[in-house]
């Protein structure tokens, strides 16, 4: 990646990171104490100084509660409950995945079957 491409992602990055933990009033020492690094290190991302490991990328994410596709890109997801599903069954096993699957289905299925909501 070229230095000013490099450069530019990085704030963009950073900008996002900041706009996530300001969302859940979260200060940067708080931030910083939940990945295991200092508040400094956490300031320096914000402010598109630093690259992120890939571990401190992922974990970051998930205690931002946004998806990795939006801290890289600033992509967000149609639907945040889908998002979320996505993410979990993403972590189970495929036989996991395929039974939550088959049951989400069953209940979407008796959720239509009781008529639209009044």
């Amino acid at each position: 990646m070229e230095k000013q491409k490099k450069k530019r992602w990085l704030g963009e990055v950073g900008t996002r990171v900041w706009n996530s933990r300001a969302q859940l009033n979260m200060s940067r020492e708080q931030l910083a104490e939940q990945l295991g690094i200092t508040a400094q290190y956490v300031s320096d991302i914000e402010q598109g100084k630093k690259c992120m490991s890939m571990s401190i990328f992922v974990e970051m994410s998930q205690v931002l509660g946004v998806g990795l596709d939006y801290l890289a890109h600033g992509t967000l997801p149609e639907d945040p409950a889908v998002d979320r599903l996505e993410r979990h069954l993403r972590q189970t096993s495929p036989l996991d995945r395929e039974l939550a699957a088959h049951m989400l289905l069953l209940a979407l299925e008796a959720a239509e079957a009781m008529g639209p909501e009044e």
